[in-house]
């Protein structure tokens, strides 16, 4: 692979096609997270008004009960716009890699009818955290109720015996979500590209990945390095604009042209490991 051709070819696209930097800020929207916190301190006459104090403390636990299910809400609807989104920006670049007009409309509308396996390959990497995640909820439910039954004398055995179970589990799950994130990156491709379904396109995405491993650790190395330079380069910009918030639309375009650019050059190494060809730009010089 010649990656310094590869890499301008990506700039040349996202630079003459800027539908594709919307599509990199819908796709970014996955890479955020949601979350919310909140304190409370009242100094009430609770000696004596002790009903108003329940009703009060009942009222702001089930509005913040409410808050979290509303910011959970919109953290699925943003991952799942942000999952579409992926795959439009596969489908937007391959399409222009293939001599054919593409639009905002259409890179979105490929990614839509592929919105339901896609949204399945995006939930596969994160089933190994939420077992970890059951396991832990499980391991410290268990842990409370035998302190709450025999007191301390069984605690220690216990904390070592759950806390060895759940490294275990830890050491096997973890690598499983580590690998499955690496290769969501090929299976979203093999998805968009060659019609595949979930596993079938993890299953694609491992047999690409295993016999281009080299050029594909090289091409991270690029993107890594690629990330350190502009994180130096816009470490000042990036400070600036989240004082002062009118900067905020700003930072978005950034950040929605890197998504995008690095998104490109995923999909052009994909098109060249599967011996796909790559469009040839005419020189405007010439007839």
């Amino acid at each position: 692979m010649e990656y310094s051709k590869v890499l301008n070819r990506s700039v040349n696209i996202v630079w003459q096609n800027k539908f594709l930097i919307v599509l990199g800020i819908l796709a970014a929207l996955g890479s955020g997270s949601y979350g919310s916190g909140g304190a409370g301190n009242g100094n009430g006459e609770t000696g004596q008004f002790p009903e108003f104090g329940d009703e009060i403390a009942g009222l702001a636990i089930g509005l913040i009960a409410a808050l979290i299910c509303v910011l959970l809400v919109v953290a699925i609807v943003f991952w799942a716009i942000s999952t579409i989104a992926r795959g439009g920006l596969i489908a937007g670049v391959d399409g222009i890699e293939s001599g054919k007009k593409s639009s905002f409309r259409q890179a979105w509308s490929a990614g839509w009818q592929k919105a339901w396996t896609l949204i399945g390959i995006g939930l596969l990497p994160a089933i190994p955290g939420l077992i970890l995640f059951v396991a832990g909820w499980l391991a410290l439910g268990t842990y409370w109720g035998t302190f709450a039954l025999f007191g301390d004398e069984f605690a220690p055995v216990w904390t070592t015996g759950l806390g060895g179970m759940f490294a275990l589990i830890a050491c096997i799950f973890l690598p499983i979500m580590l690998v499955l994130s690496i290769l969501r990156n090929f299976a979203e491709r093999a998805c968009m590209l060659e019609e595949s379904g979930v596993i079938d396109a993890y299953r694609r995405g491992w047999e690409v990945l295993t016999a281009n491993i080299g050029e594909a650790i090289i091409l991270f190395v690029l993107q890594i390095a690629i990330f350190i330079g502009l994180a130096i380069l816009l470490i000042v910009p990036v400070i600036i604009a989240a004082i002062c918030c009118l900067l905020w639309p700003l930072f978005l375009l950034v950040q929605g042209a890197i998504s995008a650019f690095i998104s490109t050059l995923w999909t052009l190494a994909w098109r060249t490991w599967t011996s796909e060809p790559p469009l040839v730009e005419k020189d405007p010089t010439t007839v």
